[in-house]
């Protein structure tokens, strides 16, 4: 069956649905005042949750677009709009936004060609063959959220095995453990894949379907329906054997055009699969460890959310907590995320008179001590481990803390 093709309802699904037509009145007659004002009221707040979701986009629209196409802006808004407060039966692969935009560029005719002659909802056999042949592909995510990623996924020619015209599996190897997308598809299992071909027939292939992470013992339960490869890799020693199977129901399938994509000569390379090897996996390639850490983790957003952790430990501690009792502690606030900043390595300075002048008062009046200073960081050390703070990057930090130690009791 093609991509726009439709399995006609037979008589008997026909009937039963009318018959289902012709008792609602009946049935909505019959409903309890109570039952209705229920229904009224959910009807009204799913109408304000679809208002605010309506305004949002207005207002990102607007903010991306900025005055560049206003007309544009008040299309779209338009359209979505209409789109709410109404349902459009479309059996178009791509989004209404997408079918949008072909009307106001003129590209209809053009994209519904494309959708006619290129895009299917299964693999065709050719499409099978193709990615048989790969030895990488590219997989975007998101998660509930709409955060993005997108990695790649190697193996030798084959690693993508081709369970049906629905169905595709491949092998997760030993990673760097972040576990980006597979998070993501745990919250949202809709992906999209893409292999390309650059050393022989320079073409794509785009794959968009669900996602099913699947376990090597979970997979063996239904190994006489799996090809022999898949079972004998799993049965794999060391590093060779796949920590995981990743397994995709294909939606959507078609082709990346070829004009564009350059050809490409293969060469050799040895890989050392699963390897923690820095110097085989690219070590400090971008140089990333010659930026300040206050830069690398996020810098003031980032510092906001160490302060206000901090704090919180701080004014609930017996020891310590009292000190601030008299302050206040939104100007206290900004100047310790000044002081962190600075610890992070960040553009903010303190100078050991500021450390004097800001703690004189604490000294003479209330005793502030090396224990005290000690609770401080020891709160700090908590603060930013909690926080996943590199312990090598603390160590950093602890050491510019103490550093201050003296001016910060006025000795």
């Amino acid at each position: 069956m093609g991509r726009f093709s439709f399995k006609k309802k037979s008589s008997k699904q026909s009937g039963k649905e009318s018959a289902q037509q012709k008792e609602a009145p009946a049935i909505q007659q019959a409903k309890k005042p109570a039952e209705a004002r229920d229904e009224h009221r959910a009807s009204a707040e799913t109408t304000k949750k679809f208002a605010f979701l309506r305004d949002r986009s207005k207002t990102e629209a607007s903010a991306a677009l900025g005055t560049v196409q206003p007309d544009l802006v008040t299309n779209m808004n338009a359209e979505a709009d209409w789109h709410i407060n109404q349902k459009k039966p479309n059996i178009l692969p791509g989004c209404d936004s997408g079918h949008l935009l072909q009307d106001k560029w003129e590209t209809r005719d053009r994209a519904n060609n494309f959708y006619n002659k290129q895009v299917l909802d299964f693999l065709a056999p050719k499409m099978q063959e193709f990615i048989k042949r790969q030895e990488f592909l590219f997989i975007a995510s998101a998660d509930r959220n709409g955060e993005c990623d997108c990695t790649s996924k190697f193996g030798n020619p084959g690693f993508i095995r081709v369970l049906s015209d629905k169905y595709l599996i491949y092998p997760e190897y030993r990673g760097n453990g972040v576990f980006a997308n597979t998070g993501n598809v745990l919250e949202n299992p809709h992906v999209a894949l893409l292999m390309i071909d650059f050393t022989r027939d320079t073409v794509g292939l785009h794959v968009n379907g669900k996602v099913k992470v699947v376990a090597n013992d979970e997979l063996l339960q239904f190994k006489d329906k799996l090809p022999e490869d898949v079972i004998e890799e799993i049965h794999q020693e060391g590093k060779k054997c796949p920590e995981r199977w990743v397994m995709i129901e294909v939606e959507e399938a078609y082709i990346q055009c070829s004009k564009h994509i350059p050809l490409m000569k293969k060469l050799d390379k040895k890989i050392d699969w699963g390897t923690d090897n820095v110097v085989a996996k690219g070590g400090d390639y971008f140089e990333l460890m010659n930026i300040p850490l206050y830069k690398r983790i996020g810098g003031d957003k980032v510092m906001e959310v160490v302060t206000d952790a901090f704090y919180r430990k701080v004014l609930q501690d017996e020891l310590v907590g009292h000190f601030f009792e008299d302050i206040d502690m939104e100007r206290q606030r900004l100047k310790q995320k000044s002081f962190l900043s600075m610890a992070f390595g960040g553009p903010y300075q303190y100078s050991a008179l500021d450390l004097r002048e800001g703690h004189k008062q604490l000294k003479e009046k209330y005793g502030l001590s090396d224990q005290h200073f000690n609770r401080v960081c020891e709160i700090f050390k908590e603060t930013v481990s909690e926080l996943n703070v590199p312990p090598d990057q603390i160590e950093e930090m602890m050491a510019i803390l103490e550093s201050t130690r003296d001016d910060v009791l006025n000795r």
